[in-house]
């Protein structure tokens, strides 16, 4: 749908789109849905099902991990161009960001018709169950006004029903948009959602406070202050009353992707559900999240394809590479690694098949003499290992590399000084001599989204049940230390935050010295990258831009465009749809 809304209610009282010549045999309209609670808790559900159709589960890391300093694509490639390299340097498809425009505003509408016709519903024992529901409403509208915002920059704002049709729309600036709407909603959301969630997908109070905070803190990045102390006294609302909310840190960083506390999260502050029975996902589609990060080891002949994807952490060919600059934002200044970086990415692989080397694959991957066609690696050994300086063994071990019967992947062959991925690779033992990197397919894979389980509902499509943590009580650390940050500069209380997540995982503490606003951006990658923020947290600090980003993964800096890349293009069918288009679109596309 685009900016005009039509709507009719079927005889099943589902809610969708139709045109206004459309006959509605039933006589069903929103007036009758809307008078009872039964009706009205439809109209609510209808508000949901943008969010696992085409947010989060889908394609939206796309959109806030691609293009970032964090990541490039897989095997630094061309594939997703329009999202990783802005097209790398070519025309980008106006297109790209039509599903979030359309999903978001096909949701909102939804959203305003539960809100504007909540004095209308009977049914509810008592006027607080009524506000709970409506609340919902407020949440979600503000989610996704937040999405449009971030994503297009100005946008329509519309906080009421739309009942005709309207063709000439008017973008409003973000600050309005957050000042009128996503702000407001939050705060009614605060103040009337339950304490605890009436069952999972729905948000409560917690959601709502971890919400709020984090958009105050990024209205920073439209250059003001005014709601910096909102973001931090909503953070210390959550931190300093964990019990009140229900939420905790977890003792193990990793437990937060446990598949054995995926559907019972006591750190999620929201979860998503994926489930057929509400329409928004169908038998082969579930959460996608956990195909996107892997790199590739069934390029290397020990890990057959066959029978590898069916077991969580043996998926093959994701979207996303780490880029340098996120593997070293891992090392502390004393060449230690934060423990956050095994934690987070699987760097060693299994064989699944008794294999023997064969030439072809000892000139590939460079073998020297010690390695024969015939030699031998078992089904379940070590069959590839990714290796950094920092690591105990790598100084010994690397001499070695190439007399391995399994792949020993060096980091240096991998990452340039120039911080861009070796694209070439110089052999020393087979065929001397320049050639494509042939270890490129082999790279540490984020393993937080391995925390469900995988569904085969047919031949060769796979699926996961896991739920999708779209914020974590972690992350409100990090707002109130952002926030202390803006308002008061380095000091004692931002040390502490960000020391509590440092503490949990036996990290290195920190100090006053040590803050600023790169320290900050640093320690976000380390806690949260790949959790759907990235290019948000640029476009917060200033630093989606072209020079940040050509310093730190020129891989991608080289094609972003100041003034143009940091909004996406406005969907051509809203352009189309319009009768004042002139000036419409964003600058650039």
């Amino acid at each position: 749908m685009k900016t005009i809304f039509y709507y009719c209610i079927s005889a099943s009282l589902f809610l969708a789109s139709c045109s206004l010549e459309e006959l509605n045999p039933s006589g069903v309209t929103v007036d009758k849905v809307a008078q009872t609670k039964e009706g009205y808790e439809k109209l609510v559900n209808s508000c949901y099902f943008d969010l696992p159709r085409y947010y989060y589960g889908r394609n939206l890391l796309l959109v806030t991990e691609g293009g970032t300093d964090i990541w490039t694509a897989d095997l630094n490639s061309n594939n997703n161009q329009d999202y990783f390299k802005y097209s790398s340097g070519g025309a980008m498809s106006v297109d790209m960001a039509k599903d979030y425009w359309n999903g978001a505003y096909d949701a909102i509408n939804y959203c305003n018709i539960v809100i504007d016709r909540v004095n209308e519903v009977q049914g509810y024992q008592s006027e607080e169950q009524k506000l709970e529901k409506v609340a919902e409403a407020y949440f979600l509208r503000a989610l996704y006004y937040f999405h449009l915002v971030e994503q297009f920059g100005a946008v329509p704002l519309s906080l009421e029903e739309t009942t005709t049709a309207n063709t000439e729309v008017v973008r409003v600036s973000p600050m309005d948009v957050y000042s009128q709407a996503i702000i407001p909603d939050l705060r009614y959301a605060v103040e009337h959602l339950p304490q605890d969630a009436v069952e999972p997908g729905r948000p409560s109070k917690k959601a709502a406070l971890g919400f709020l905070a984090k958009a105050c803190l990024q209205t920073k990045g439209y250059g003001t202050n005014e709601y910096i102390e909102e973001a931090l006294s909503a953070s210390n609302e959550l931190i300093n009353n964990q019990s009140v909310y229900g939420v905790r840190l977890y003792d193990n960083f990793v437990d937060n992707f446990n598949e054995a506390n995926n559907k019972n999260n006591y750190e999620a502050l929201y979860q998503l559900t994926y489930d057929q029975e509400y329409g928004s996902t169908n038998l082969y589609e579930h959460n996608g999240d956990f195909m996107r990060f892997y790199c590739i080891p069934t390029a290397f002949g020990a890990i057959q394809l066959a029978g590898h994807q069916m077991e969580i952490g043996r998926w093959s060919d994701g979207d996303f590479m780490p880029s340098k600059y996120l593997l070293d934002v891992f090392r502390y200044p004393d060449n230690t690694l934060d423990p956050r970086y095994k934690m987070s990415f699987q760097t060693s692989w299994t064989s699944n098949v008794n294999y023997q080397w064969e030439q072809d694959a000892i000139v590939q991957f460079d073998r020297n003499s010690s390695i024969k066609p015939g030699t031998a690696l078992t089904n379940g050994a070590i069959a590839i290992k990714f290796v950094r300086p920092e690591e105990g063994d790598y100084d010994v071990a690397k001499e070695e590399r190439l007399s391995q019967n399994y792949l020993w992947i060096d980091y240096r062959d991998l990452y340039g000084e120039d911080n861009k991925v070796k694209m070439k690779y110089t052999r020393v033992n087979q065929r001397p001599g320049i050639v494509d990197n042939p270890f490129i397919s082999f790279y540490p894979s984020l393993t937080k989204f391995n925390s469900g389980s995988l569904k085969s509902p047919r031949t060769n499509r796979y699926t996961s049940d896991a739920y999708s943590t779209i914020m974590r009580l972690a992350e409100v650390y990090l707002i109130a230390a952002e926030a202390e940050f803006y308002l008061r500069g380095p000091n004692a209380a931002a040390v502490e935050y960000i020391n509590v997540l440092r503490s949990r995982v036996e990290g290195k503490q920190v100090t006053v010295s040590d803050i600023n606003l790169q320290f900050l951006i640093d320690e976000r990658a380390r806690e949260l990258c790949g959790e759907y923020g990235r290019w948000y947290d640029l476009k917060r600090t200033g630093k989606l831009t072209k020079s940040y980003l050509m310093e730190k993964n020129p891989d991608i800096g080289q094609y972003f465009v100041d003034g143009v890349h940091s909004v996406r293009p406005i969907p051509q069918g809203q352009i189309d749809a319009i009768s004042n288009p002139e000036g419409f679109q964003n600058n650039g596309y």
